[in-house]
Order: structure tokens, then sequence, then C-alpha cells
């Protein structure tokens, strides 16, 4: 059969090309599917990425019944694709049927539950049909997807916030614990982002559904404070107390009968290396007192403080205190601060040495002006240095403001 080996040859040689073909135009339609989908979708007509390219590109330019043809062909090929839904939606919307374009991106998220782009365009038009509660399982799907938009997003959720409806909403949202929880507070009470009156309604619907966690009422509290909204803070703090006080003291807890949680308007006990604060009964007392242990390092100041809410007028502090080899440069000191341009406005005698429980008390006047909320603290008066060193032992019990 010699006579047969050139067409055999010649056969082979046809086969390879034509599969050569094949694989070069796969090659082609992969490259240009993106950058040039026509071009792709005459190699291969039927390519799925190409089709949904032609689809985007034709919705760009405005060409909407292209656009619409692109994404019909598509659908036949793949009919649980997503995004073409999205772009028959998005085509229905620029035709005016709002109607049909919001059913058909409803589909395009059901069938592409990652697509960012189309629960962004269902949270935007839920929002402007007033629609706040549908609006947010939008933008939870979006934070849980992808939790960096959450820098750009939670800033616009807080100011949409100061709408009342949107503010229940996002409480409700909120209650059911989504992971973004905890930025979303932070920027509601953000002063750069947020604003007082709808951080308020959020908290507050959160409060009374049980769902503030002692840490996020003590930032709430404290962000009242640092924008020195002292009497709201006091009436919110009021108001979370247990048992429905009808009249708090002057100086909360004073005894030290419940260890401070540092929410509020109680005890705070701010790290400081070198001192160790503690809640204990000892003898002579009825009650835990406050003891402090001083380690002999360099320290400006206990760590204790209390805020307070007092009205203009003159005071008294009395306070119970016992020592032992307490010893620093110039002694410890307690002192009211405004929180404002005033600044200090008492200073107690240098507390020292090695004493039984003794009272002290110190009498002071909250100014008129400048002072909106005011702070006790036990400090350390000397500059820093080498002499700030303090060491030894203070118990501190019964302190009480009367006016």
């Amino acid at each position: 059969m010699p006579s047969m080996r050139p067409f055999i040859a010649f056969g082979l040689v046809l086969a390879l090309s034509f599969a050569g073909w094949r694989v070069a135009g796969m090659l082609v339609a992969e490259r240009e599917a993106m950058q040039q989908p026509a071009r792709a979708l005459a190699w291969r007509p039927a390519d799925p990425q190409a089709l949904q390219a032609l689809a985007e590109s034709r919705l760009k330019q405005g060409d909407l019944a292209g656009a619409e043809a692109a994404a019909r062909r598509l659908l036949a090929l793949e009919p649980l694709q997503g995004r073409a839904y999205g772009v028959l939606a998005e085509a229905a919307q620029a035709r005016g049927d709002a109607d049909r374009a919001l059913r058909l991106q409803a589909i395009a998220a059901v069938r592409a539950p990652r697509d960012l782009r189309a629960h962004a365009w269902l949270a935007q038009r839920y929002l402007e049909r007033g629609d706040h509660a549908a609006a947010l399982v939008h933008v939870d799907r979006i934070l849980r997807i992808a939790p960096s938009r959450a820098a750009t997003l939670q800033p616009v959720l807080a100011k949409l916030a100061s709408d009342r409806g949107f503010a229940m909403a996002l409480a409700e949202m909120l209650r059911q614990q989504p992971p973004w929880r905890d930025g979303m507070l932070a920027a509601l009470q953000d002063p750069a982002t947020g604003d007082p009156v709808a951080a308020g309604w959020v908290l507050d619907a959160l409060l009374r559904d049980g769902s503030l966690s002692v840490a996020d009422k003590a930032r709430w509290l404290d962000g009242l404070i640092a924008r020195k909204r002292w009497g709201e803070a006091y009436a919110r703090w009021a108001g979370m107390l247990a048992g429905g006080r009808d009249r708090l003291p002057l100086l909360y807890n004073g005894d030290f009968a419940v260890a401070p949680d540092g929410t509020g308007f109680d005890w705070r006990v701010n790290r400081v290396a070198g001192v160790l604060v503690a809640f204990e009964p000892v003898a002579g007392s009825e009650g835990p007192v406050a003891y402090l242990r001083f380690l002999g390092r360099r320290v400006g100041g206990s760590g204790l403080e209390h805020p307070l809410f007092l009205a203009p007028g003159t005071y008294r502090l009395r306070m119970r205190m016992r020592a032992q080899a307490l010893h620093s440069e110039s002694g410890l000191q307690w002192q009211v601060a405004c929180d404002g341009p005033v600044n200090v406005i008492a200073r107690s005698e240098p507390i020292d040495g090695s004493f039984g429980w003794r009272t002290d008390a110190l009498s002071f006047d909250i100014p008129a002006g400048g002072c909106p909320g005011q702070w006790l603290r036990l400090v350390n008066p000397v500059p820093e240095g080498a002499a700030q060193a303090v060491g030894g032992e203070l118990w501190i019990d019964d302190m009480r403001i009367e006016r």
C-alpha cells in the first residue's frame, strides 16, 4: 500500500491542523472574552464569559436592546446565571420599569448570592422606597462578603440613622449580632461620623431589649462624656442602674459596697505600672475597702478616679483612710478637676506616712461656668522624674460628698 501513504500523511496533517485551529480558537476566545467579547464570540459563539462581558459592555454603552439580547443568550446557556439577571434588571431600570427591575435584581441576588453589585443595587433601591429593613438585609450581605467595605459603609449608615425609622431598623439588625456590630456602634458614636441623637436612638433601643453588654454601655457613656454631654451621660447611667433608685448619692459607691464596674459614674481603675488596686474587706471596716499598694516605682497617679456630675455650689468631700509606710516626695493628693478650662479646683492635704483609720475632709466650690462635669482622682502631684517614686500601702473607705 505504498501509494496510500501520501494520502494518510495528508489526512493526519489536516486533522492536526484542525485540532490546532480549535485550540488556537479557544485560547483567543479566553484571552479576548473580557476585553473584546464580540471577537471572542466569533471564535466561540457559546462562550459564557464572553456573553456576560458583551452584555455588560452593551449596558455601559446604553445599548439596552443589545445588553438584553446578550443576557438572554447567556441565560439560554446557563439558566442559573445570576449576573445576567442583573443586566436585565439594570436595563429595565433604565427603561423606567422600576418594579420589574426590582424583581429581576432580587433573582440575581438569589442566583449569585456573593454578587456585591446586586446587593448594593438592591440596598439602594430599598432605601429609596423607604424599606429600611430590606435595605439592611443587603447591607448585611455586603459586609459579610466583603468586611473591608465596613470602613466606607458604616459612616454612611451612621448618617442615615439620623432618620429615626432607619435607626430603629438598624437597631433590629444589630440585635441579631452581625459580625460588623461593634464597628457599627463605634461609627455611631464617633464624633467625626455619628450624630449623638441617632446614636441615642439605636443604643437606647438595644438597651431596652437587653442587647447591650456592660462594655457597650461603658463605651456609650464614655463617648457622651468625651463629647461633654455630661447631663445626658448621667441621666442614661442612672436609668441603667438596677433597683430604680429615686435619689443617688453625689459620689456613687463611695463605700465600695459593690465591686466598681468602671461604667458611667462609678469608680474607674486605670492600669498603672507600679500600683496594685483591689477591693476587699479589712479589719476596722464593715465591708470592702479600696486597697492600693505602691511598689516604689515612678507614678503620676494611682489609677483610681471617679466622674462626678455636680451642680454649681459648695461641697465637702469626706473619706476614711489608713496607711502603712506610704512614702513619696510630696505625698499623695486627692484632686477635684473640672472637665473644662477651669481644670483643678481642689487639692487635699498630702497623704503620707503610717497612720490608723482617720477621717479627712476637703471643701471645694463648683463654679457656675466652665465645669460641666468633674473628676475626682488620687494623684501624685510631683512632676515627672525620679522624685515621682511612691511606695507603701493605702486603704480608703466611706467616701462621700455633701453639699
